[in-house]
């Protein structure tokens, strides 16, 4: 019997194994064939049978249909960049961050579609410039948060900060996302802003503290109705450089209003100084920051030295690591966890949660639709109502 070929596009068939961070070889293995062979493919001197072809389609998670395109797609582009820890110069992508990019591009195309009928989810984050001054900007920005500072100082908890700003960028109509699935020196956080509805994902790998920073740098992004390429650490390129430290400065004037910040004793005179670290502490809790966020808010309003900062920055990723690995082996001593409908909302935002419940009962998509768009199983969905403030 004849076997039949599927007279697919070479260079779409590469771009989906490249857009999935997958090697020529873990390919081979999954089709059963050869390296040599996927190359073949991929250059088009030969054809994969459909049974081949459906292989690699579950690999690349893409449907059957787009191998038959006559060309790449042009609106899958990856960010050139993303918030991540110093010191790891390989820009590479994992295969669990190309996830989680696209989980962030379906979850704003599948926002904007449920929208069509009608829903409002107006976006209100304001328009700004990188020629404006970042405490200006971030006087702005705050206030378009609606987060005075006694509600600020009444967040005891890391967890509370964090809940309390992921809200506030919320009701400006900014899904928030987050995943456990990628490695925190990898990426700390990223943003989606240039058309269609803004978003941000972050790791929540990350500290609250950390995540509370990362959201504020990639909010000062969504300002400029662009995407975040993001590091605390600027980038060589002067294009680049520029945006990061505007955007690096108006997240500390958000979290840390300069004459609030200022205003505190302990803060001493107008010079820079080496910081104790008691005081670093005592800043950061009140303003429910990190440590490393305090100190480089002293850099910007000429505090503490650039030098100083960087000294003491990898002192905190050390500390940090370290931290992490303990709570690692926690878990894994005490087995379980969050709830799915939990983590459901966790990681998709309750705005998008209750957008997709609320079409799901009004029968605009199906129960399979509503399990794919949640990641979860149907029998968890009365408990996610219950937990998102959603229902019939």
């Amino acid at each position: 019997m004849a076997t039949d070929l599927a007279p697919i596009t070479p260079s779409v068939l590469k771009w989906a194994r490249l857009s999935i961070g997958v090697s020529t070889e873990e390919a081979a293995r999954r089709a059963g064939v050869t390296p040599e062979r996927v190359e073949g493919w991929e250059s088009g001197e030969e054809e994969p049978t459909v049974a081949k072809l459906r292989s690699l389609a579950k690999l690349y998670q893409r449907p059957l249909a787009i191998f038959f395109l006559p060309e790449p797609p042009t609106d899958f582009d990856a960010l050139r960049d993303f918030r991540k820890l110093p010191d790891d110069p390989d820009h590479t992508w994992s295969r669990s961050l190309h996830k989680v990019y696209r989980r962030a591009l379906l979850q704003q195309e599948t926002t904007a579609e449920l929208l069509e009928d009608g829903d409002e989810f107006e976006i209100a984050i304001p328009a700004l410039d990188v020629s404006t001054d970042p405490e200006s900007a971030g006087a702005v920005a705050r206030s378009a948060l609606g987060i005075d500072l006694p509600t600020q100082f009444a967040w005891r908890q890391p967890e509370d900060a964090l809940k309390g700003w992921v809200e506030a960028v919320e009701s400006l109509g900014a899904l928030v996302l987050r995943t456990s699935e990628v490695p925190l020196r990898e990426m700390r956080g990223f943003s989606l802003g240039s058309g269609g509805i803004p978003a941000v994902v972050l790791n929540a790998l990350d500290s609250p503290r950390g995540q509370v920073f990362t959201l504020a740098h990639e909010f000062a992004h969504l300002t400029l109705r662009e995407g975040g390429l993001c590091d605390l650490l600027e980038p060589d390129t002067g294009t680049a450089r520029r945006i990061e430290r505007w955007c690096n400065a108006v997240a500390g004037a958000i979290l840390m209003p300069r004459d609030s910040l200022l205003d505190n004793d302990v803060v001493g005179p107008p010079g820079e100084r080496e910081w104790d670290e008691d005081v670093l502490i005592q800043l950061s809790h009140r303003y429910g920051v990190s440590r490393e966020a305090v100190l480089r808010r002293m850099v910007t309003l000429g505090r503490a030295s650039w030098e100083f900062y960087l000294g003491r920055r990898q002192e905190y990723v050390a500390a940090y690591e370290a931290l992490r690995e303990e709570e690692r082996a926690r878990r894994r001593s005490k087995p379980g966890g969050p709830p799915p409908h939990r983590m459901a909302i966790r990681d998709r935002g309750k705005p998008y949660v209750r957008l997709v419940l609320d079409a799901y009962h009004r029968d605009q998509i199906s129960p399979s639709s509503l399990s794919t768009l949640l990641g979860l199983k149907l029998k968890h969905v009365a408990a996610l109502e219950r937990e998102a403030g959603a229902g019939p």
